[in-house]
């Protein structure tokens, strides 16, 4: 069985980008993954089967883990392990190995793989939340990312994605509740259980600077994990980063857009996971979220089930309302379709 030195798990709600970010690091000549997500590696195991634990969530704990399975998963990481080639390392060498690990259930599993890697480094990825919301939403309605089919309890029959607890208490709300309950549950896991673990063992980054400036991002999350900036990620780095293998349709600017009235409605109930996520991204020197709604000319669809709660929501905000801490990567609150900084962030 191979040694792990210090493997490097990725955090994310769904949809955040984790995948682009995987398969980035994963060019690294230095770091061996498993090929993909670690959902059958992890879940062929009958006690921590979702079956097994009544379907009652994804979470793991430290509580999960003895010594006999700590062993079982060692050894299952260690076989399956590939470099960027797909090729597996030396079984006779006894040099440690760089691992790299992701998939969106990792957001309630903190505590587990801590328990398993205690020297493990964590890359806490986060996605602007109406972008996210509105690509968890777009995921269930493409059926392409069904976890539970037929999942006992669940009136829709099927469910998209992670599964946080409390699930059942979601049967008769709408979609975009159902994708707000997801980006929350996810954050709020992973910054819970962060807390707990030294600083300087993990990191926090936001989808938009990885896409806008990868070369500088990657850069840093090498300096982190100590890996070396190689020429297969310097190469990779030097143009526009390539769409993950999970995107469902071309990104294009504020194509949140398309759910603007649905995620109205529940921008009032993320606010404190927003300003938790807010709270961190300060914390790590990192530009902030807006909180505040943005109006959008946008038509109002024929069956719209806006509230008045939310019509109150997306009333004209005053000039400064509007631009008051915008990230200067996202896109301008005008509609121009340009960044922020580049069209009235260069006028402020």
């Amino acid at each position: 069985m191979h040694l792990f030195d210090r493997p490097i798990i990725i955090l994310s709600a769904p949809r955040s980008g984790s995948t682009l970010l995987f398969e980035v690091l994963s060019k690294s000549q230095s770091i061996f993954t498993i090929g993909g997500e670690s959902h059958a590696l992890i879940e062929t195991i009958p006690k921590l089967n979702i079956a097994y634990r009544k379907f009652s969530s994804n979470a793991l704990t430290e509580q999960d883990i003895d010594d006999d399975l700590r062993q079982q998963l060692l050894q299952r990481f260690s076989d399956a392990l590939q470099d960027s080639q797909g090729n597996q390392p030396d079984k006779n060498s006894d040099t440690s190995i760089r691992f790299l690990e992701k998939t969106p259930k990792n957001s309630l599993r903190v505590d587990f793989f801590n328990a398993l890697f205690p020297d493990a480094l964590f890359i806490y990825l986060v996605r602007e939340p109406k972008e996210n919301i509105s690509s968890i939403m777009q995921a269930w309605r493409s059926n392409k990312f069904v976890t539970y089919p037929n999942l006992p309890g669940w009136d829709k029959r099927n469910w998209s994605l992670l599964l946080p607890e409390k699930w059942q208490q979601l049967n008769q709300q709408s979609l975009q509740s159902i994708a707000a309950f997801q980006w929350q549950e996810a954050n709020d896991a992973i910054i819970n259980s962060l807390q707990k673990i030294d600083p300087s063992r993990w990191c926090m980054l936001s989808y938009d600077q990885l896409i806008t400036q990868p070369e500088q991002t990657v850069k840093k999350l090498c300096q982190f994990t100590a890996t070396e900036f190689d020429s297969a990620l310097a190469q990779l780095c030097s143009q526009p980063l390539p769409h993950s293998r999970y995107t469902i349709s071309t990104p294009k600017a504020d194509k949140w857009l398309e759910n603007y009235h649905d995620i109205a409605q529940i921008w009032p109930s993320i606010a404190a996971t927003l300003n938790k996520v807010n709270h961190h991204l300060h914390q790590h020197g990192q530009p902030l979220f807006a909180t505040q709604w943005q109006h959008h000319d946008i038509a109002e669809p024929a069956t719209s089930l806006i509230t008045p709660q939310a019509t109150a929501l997306t009333k004209p905000l005053t000039k400064d309302a509007i631009y008051n801490n915008v990230p200067r990567n996202s896109p301008c609150p005008c509609g121009s379709g340009k960044r922020f900084k580049q069209c009235h962030g260069a006028l402020s």
